[in-house]
C-alpha cells in the first residue's frame, strides 16, 4: 500500500523488542476506542441529541468495535492480536526508502514521513501527525504515556528510510 497524505499514514511498531513499520488507515490508532466511542456520544450530548439517537447513527460500542477487529483497547496485552490483523500493511524500510526516493515533491514526501511511533513494551505514544482532524495521544490506553512531537531520533538509524534517499 502507498500512503496517501490524510487517508493513511506510517506507523513505526515497537513490540517485544522488535521494530516494524506499517502503511495503515490512520483510524485503527485510536489505541483505546472505549475513550474513543465515550467522547463522540458526549459529543452529541453536547449538541442536543440523545443516546438513541447516538445509537442509532454511530452504533453500539459492540458495533463499535467491529471497525478495529473488535479490539477495545490495543496495548501490550492485546498487541499481537492487534498486529496479526495488520500484518498484510507491514512495509520494509527498503520499499519506505524507495518511496521516498520516487516522491517528486516535498507534499509527496510529507505522506511518506513517519506520523506515529507506538512502542507497546514502554507503553509510549509519539505523534507527528501534521493535521488537526485527529490527536492520537487523547486515546492511549491508562497508563500510557503521550505526546505530539518529531519522534525521529526515537526511530532506530537502520529504520530511518528517508535517510536513504
Amino acid at each position: 500500500m502507498e500512503p496517501k497524505y490524510a487517508e493513511n499514514i506510517i506507523v513505526g511498531v515497537i513490540f517485544k523488542k522488535k521494530f516494524q513499520w506499517y502503511i495503515t488507515d490512520k483510524s485503527i490508532w485510536r489505541l483505546d476506542y472505549r475513550k474513543f466511542y465515550d467522547e463522540w456520544a458526549a459529543t452529541y450530548r453536547s449538541r442536543g441529541k440523545d443516546q438513541v439517537t447516538f445509537i442509532k447513527e454511530v452504533g453500539s460500542f459492540g458495533e463499535f468495535l467491529s471497525t478495529r477487529f473488535r479490539i477495545p483497547v490495543a496495548d501490550k496485552d492485546t498487541a499481537k492480536e492487534f498486529l496479526k490483523h495488520i500484518s498484510t500493511e507491514i512495509s520494509s524500510v527498503g520499499e519506505l526508502a524507495y518511496l521516498y526516493d520516487r516522491a517528486g515533491t516535498a507534499e509527496a514526501q510529507k505522506a511518506l514521513f513517519p506520523a506515529l511511533l507506538v512502542n507497546f513494551d514502554a507503553k509510549e505514544l509519539y505523534s507527528q501527525y501534521p493535521e488537526k482532524d485527529i490527536e492520537f495521544e487523547k486515546y492511549v490506553p491508562q497508563g500510557w504515556r503521550a505526546s505530539h512531537r518529531r519522534f525521529e531520533n526515537l526511530i532506530p538509524a537502520a529504520e530511518r528510510f528517508w535517510a536513504y534517499a
